[in-house]
């Protein structure tokens, strides 16, 4: 069985727009001990109101107190009479509505100055079909296909729109029914591109696969809409909320089945039904490619593959700094990364059920193994150190206090009205400079403390290398996760600063790196491996640019092209020695 996963599935740019707003919303609120409320749920997806709950954001209701509140508009929009009774409460408003949402608004509020009946071609009833029945000052009607158009009265003249989410085909057909029977209209597309890429991607999709499963709200217009476009066509189509409703027993009799998501669908939803299609996929076939892919998936999810990654890292470094590698700094780099890495993912694992449900699947059922492993690897890198030098045990030592401590919340709760962060995993960005600077020390500053001989001058080369491409690295992964991240309350620099600021910085690092590869050799710093480290950072290149095209896929599978750039190193090492020693 083959999986194909739509391109444009997840979070739609209105939709995410109004998580941003009321999560930004609850953190300002937070100082002030106010409470947050949205007019309505603020999207139709129970899993992700869920979560909002937990965070203190709830739907308002009816004979609340919105004294020191913020009252969310949702990405459908109101009323402009809802709009006036929430002002004259007092509360903050925060208005998330949908741009594509506010356009077709003002389109309705013009033409019905101007005396236009409107005709909106939607989902009576549904919350952004409400909303813009409000601005047609009592002129409007509501009609959901050509048959509904000879039911209207006549009218001297209309604006037509459609629901964002509406399908393209029947807002098509009404349109030119509706032509037909007013000689004077005005007629206006407003499908959203996002819907209508969607839609397009179904009707393509459905034509390649066997069967399609769409995940998200059965609440929600677009993804029924979603369902409707793929079953009209005779695809076999399964309506799923979450992995758990997946019946695998009616997929038994398809070789291809695609998969799909509306646009209130948060990614790891959509990656939790991709993975487990893809695990049931893996028991009807051999069983060699099951073990290989179980294989993969424990190197991958369990850091072992990291750990690989941290040894070569150590091996590249030592070459560049002129010193030959050792054993013990290649151990002592991967035991040392591993364990670190086990210990971030149970101090937080909320965020990684989100991110990489494969991974946290498989700790959640070993966790007891993987508790020993990363304790014994500490263990070990401490004494490996040891054996090496003073130094090198006390870099070790402090590291990881460094790293337990990272998440540990050091001010008091009753402080955080007047500090915020009260532990430095909370502090914006510090996930990934901390995870840099462990690589950096690790992989780096070791191997440099470990040997007498090492070069002075390579040293901050050596540690901008090996800090720009974890960097690099890790900071990518925090764009791949921002969804999740953003809805527990994590601050990375794609939260802080935005996606594409980040990928300018991230492009930056990698030019202002090449440059100093470049230059180092010249003026004595490094030997002339150093030029053969720069297709590392083309590598790196390589991937965001794929991600910045939407070609790099998801899971695990974008780990493990990210951190082959790792491995990559050692390989770089042996053609220098092959082709110039």
């Amino acid at each position: 069985m083959r999986v194909i996963v739509a391109k444009t599935a997840g979070f739609c740019m209105g939709v995410r727009k109004a998580m941003d707003n009321v999560l930004d919303a609850a953190i300002r609120r937070e100082r002030d001990d106010g409470a947050v409320y949205t007019e309505g749920p603020l999207i139709h997806n129970p899993q992700v109101l869920e979560k909002l709950e937990k965070k203190g954001i709830s739907a308002l209701k009816k004979d609340t107190d919105l004294a020191k509140s913020t009252v969310v508009i949702r990405a459908h929009g109101i009323t402009p009479r809802r709009r006036q009774e929430l002002e004259a409460s007092g509360a903050e408003i925060c208005d998330a509505t949908c741009p594509r949402v506010k356009r077709v608004q003002l389109i309705i509020e013009e033409h019905a100055k101007e005396g236009y009946s409107t005709i909106i071609v939607g989902d009576e009833g549904h919350a952004e079909v409400v909303g813009l029945l409000g601005y047609t000052e009592g002129n409007g009607y509501v009609i959901s296909s050509p048959e509904d158009v000879s039911g209207l009265p006549e009218m001297e003249k209309i604006c037509v729109v459609a629901q964002t989410t509406q399908d393209m085909s029947t807002y098509a057909l009404t349109v030119e029914k509706l032509k037909q029977r007013y000689g004077n209209h005005k007629v206006f597309e407003t499908i959203c591109s996002s819907t209508s890429r969607r839609q397009e991607e179904v009707i393509s999709l459905s034509e390649e696969v066997d069967a399609m499963i769409v995940v998200g709200g059965r609440g929600s217009a677009n993804t029924n809409r979603l369902v409707q476009i793929s079953a009209d066509r005779g695809t076999p189509t399964f309506l799923v909320e979450t992995e758990n409703e997946l019946d695998l027993r009616k997929l038994l009799d398809y070789d291809v089945v695609g998969v799909t998501a509306g646009a209130s669908t948060p990614n790891w939803l959509l990656q939790r039904v991709v993975d487990k299609v893809q695990d049931f996929q893996g028991k009807k076939i051999r069983k060699i490619r099951i073990y290989t892919e179980k294989a993969v998936t424990i190197l991958i999810g369990s850091f072992m593959y990291i750990g690989v990654g941290a040894a070569s890292f150590s091996y590249s470094s030592s070459v560049l700094l002129g010193i030959d590698p050792r054993i013990k700094f290649c151990a002592i780099a991967t035991l040392f990364l591993f364990s670190m890495y086990v210990l971030n993912h149970f101090a937080d694992k909320e965020a990684a059920a989100l991110s990489e449900p494969s991974r946290a699947k498989l700790y959640e059922k070993h966790q007891g193994l993987f508790v020993v492993l990363s304790i014994a690897a500490a263990v070990i890198s401490f004494t490996l150190a040891f054996t090496v030098s003073i130094e090198v045990f006390f870099c070790v030592f402090f590291a990881t206090l460094f790293g337990i401590a990272y998440s540990v919340s050091i001010i008091p709760k009753k402080f955080s009205r007047f500090i915020r962060y009260r532990s430095l995993a909370q502090i914006p960005g510090s996930k990934a400079i901390f995870i840099s600077i462990t690589w950096a020390v690790s992989t780096g500053l070791i191997p440099f403390l470990g040997e007498p001989k090492s070069s002075l001058p390579a040293l901050p080369v050596v540690l901008a290398f090996t800090f720009s491409m974890a960097f690099i690295r890790t900071v990518l992964l925090d764009v791949k996760d921002v969804q999740g991240d953003r809805i527990i309350g994590k601050e990375t620099i794609p939260i802080a600063i935005g996606k594409e600021s980040t990928k300018v910085i991230l492009v930056a690092i990698s030019i202002l790196l090449t440059i100093l590869l470049i230059i180092s050799p010249m003026i004595n710093w490094t030997s002339e491996f150093s030029y053969y480290l720069i297709p590392c950072v083309i590598y790196a290149c390589g991937y965001l640019y794929l991600y910045h095209k939407r070609l790099m896929p998801g899971g695990l599978v974008c780990e493990s092209i990210t951190d082959f750039n790792f491995i990559l190193a050692v390989i770089m090492v042996a053609f220098w020695r092959l082709f110039v020693i």
